[in-house]
């Protein structure tokens, strides 16, 4: 296979986990929806009072969604993700019905406005439910990264869509037949999420989400703010809602104003920014396949910079459709980059509250930059703002870079050596960048039947995981357990510093994937609920180990949360 035709069959192969791919078409249906409502809306209030109420629209549609977001993740914390979604989506139909019905009733701006407010408050749950379900329907990391390009060209479908529609339908109908189309569509979505096989959160003990709803939703913002990777990655996302916040708003302005162009033109150019996206999925389909993530965020960031540029500087219809084709590329490889790396980076336990937090800081830099523009606008003329928006992504990455360059996730995973690591259910709370390293560092072992794997009284070196074959354990001369594929031992003599509680033999031969001492001890105390998850296995194992009718146990039979009777 070519190098270009393996990123790109991966990208298929997304579609061929059924959930993940009713995922993506959902994303397409919302993604749909939230662009063409946008674009009408801008010109809704154009129409209604001028450049001034295109960015006031902008807030109203963004700010209250902002404070909603945080508590919006918790749901995605607490509850399956499936359910948030189906019910997010629900209420999106419904507003957007609402919005239709107020404009064809005539109702006054500020009414539509109220109901664009409200819009972004009830897909404020999709959001974060949706980056975090992502992961858990991805089988490895490469599906996942492979799943996140999908996600984009999907959110460029809907885009492009959403873009060429409102245009044909301004140009022919109203703008309440956007909105009525717009709610169609997220009709659609809901009916694919409903489809999605049902998902459980964890019921972790210990009381550490104990607490309020304030005091739940404090814990994403924790985890954005205390954790450098996080911190700097939400930032350049932060940036790019800004710039595209601004970026819509300067498209309107651009075409109405500086080139006095038709209502039609903005659905046009917002194409133009679609078909540049769409065209960066298959770009981002080999990089991102080759692990070069923080390349793509770089020469995205430097790209959508460049091309914003454009229409300040030569003012022209060319150059503007031009820049929104740029914009579209360079910002669909910041975004696809940035987001697979928190996916990565994040823990599965707080991400859905983590993008909520996100989202929040994302919905008030698209509130800033709608509001900037008309600043910029009224302070230095139309050319100038466009100039000053389009230098913000490009002064990130020139001061950041260096920070930047360290996240770089490299080479893919095996994908059996994955998922045995994260199906362990000490590993299992793990972030998937800890599970990939953790797999990097993984050696493969075989061993003859008869050989003793480790031996009571010995000093612990290794945890090991059981690839194929099966072996047997033994106390004080006394078979007590069997163990076989997917499960593990070894990681009592690790963490609590004893000698080898047992003896492991092989029964059959038998490949084995063994992790040394420093790293096992490193990623599993590092992380509180994996220390937490072993820390339970190995009470549970111990407690087994002083139950005389454990030595009757059937062969096989597991004994432990992460499979078999571990030493």
């Amino acid at each position: 296979m070519t190098r270009l035709g393996a990123p790109l069959q991966a990208l298929t192969d997304v579609f061929r986990n059924p959930d993940l791919g009713r995922l993506q078409l959902s994303w397409a249906g919302v993604s749909f929806a939230m662009w063409a409502f946008a674009i009408a809306l801008g010109v809704f209030a154009f129409d209604a009072a001028g450049a001034a109420a295109v960015g006031l629209a902008g807030m109203a549609r963004v700010l209250p969604g902002a404070f909603a977001a945080p508590f919006a993740g918790v749901l995605g914390d607490r509850h399956p993700r499936r359910s948030v979604l189906i019910g997010s989506t629900l209420a999106v139909t419904l507003v957007l019905a609402l919005a239709a019905l107020a404009v064809a009733a005539g109702a006054p701006a500020w009414s539509v406005f109220a109901l664009a407010g409200l819009f972004t408050v009830v897909f404020s749950a999709y959001i974060p439910a949706e980056a975090a379900l992502l992961p858990q329907l991805a089988s490895t990391p490469q599906e996942l990264s492979a799943a996140n390009v999908a996600h984009s060209v999907m959110d460029s479908v809907g885009f492009l869509g959403g873009s060429i529609l409102t245009g044909v339908l301004l140009a022919f109908t109203s703008v309440q037949a956007v909105f009525a189309t717009s709610a169609i569509a997220a009709a659609g979505s809901l009916l694919a999420v409903a489809t999605i096989r049902a998902d459980s959160r964890p019921d972790y003990a210990g009381g550490v989400d104990a607490g309020g709803v304030i005091r739940q939703t404090a814990v994403g913002f924790r985890a954005l703010l205390a954790d450098p990777p996080l911190r700097l990655l939400g930032g350049c996302l932060t940036l790019l809602a800004f710039v595209e916040a601004a970026v819509d708003v300067l498209m309107v302005i651009v075409a109405l104003d500086l080139l006095g162009l038709a209502d039609a033109s903005v659905g046009y150019m917002n194409a133009a920014w679609g078909v540049g996206a769409l065209l960066a999925g298959a770009v981002l389909a080999v990089l991102i396949n080759r692990g070069h993530l923080v390349a793509c965020l770089v020469v995205g960031s430097l790209l959508t910079g460049a091309a914003a540029a454009l229409p300040g500087v030569w003012p022209a219809v060319l150059a503007a459709y031009a820049a929104w084709f740029g914009v579209g590329f360079g910002y669909t490889l910041v975004e696809v980059a940035a987001n697979t790396l928190l996916q990565r980076l994040g823990d599965d336990e707080v991400l859905a509250r983590t993008r909520g937090s996100l989202e929040t800081a994302r919905l008030v830099a698209m509130a800033l930059g709608s509001a900037a523009v008309a600043a910029l606008v009224a302070l230095f003329g139309i050319r100038e703002a466009v100039l000053a928006i389009a230098a913000v992504l490009p002064l990130l990455v020139a001061l950041r870079w260096s920070r930047l360059r360290a996240y770089e996730m490299g080479a893919p995973v095996a994908e059996r050596h994955f998922n045995l690591l994260r199906a362990d259910s000490i590993f299992a709370p793990l972030p998937l960048a800890t599970l990939e390293r953790l797999t990097h560092d993984l050696v493969e072992l075989e061993a003859e039947a008869g050989r003793e794997l480790i031996t009571q009284g010995d000093f612990g070196d290794r945890f090991y995981l059981i690839d194929a074959g099966r072996v047997e354990v033994i106390e004080d001369g006394v078979r007590c357990a069997e163990e076989g594929p997917g499960e593990s031992f070894g990681e009592i003599a690790l963490l609590r510093g004893e000698p080898r509680t047992a003896t492991v033999r092989a029964l059959e031969p038998t490949r084995l994937l063994a992790l040394d001492r420093e790293r096992f001890i490193a990623a599993v105390t590092g992380h509180g609920r994996a220390a937490q998850v072993a820390d339970g296995v190995i009470e549970g194992r111990l407690g087994q180990d002083r139950d005389p009718t454990s030595a009757a146990s059937a062969p096989g039979q597991s004994s432990g949360s992460s499979g078999g009777a571990s030493r």
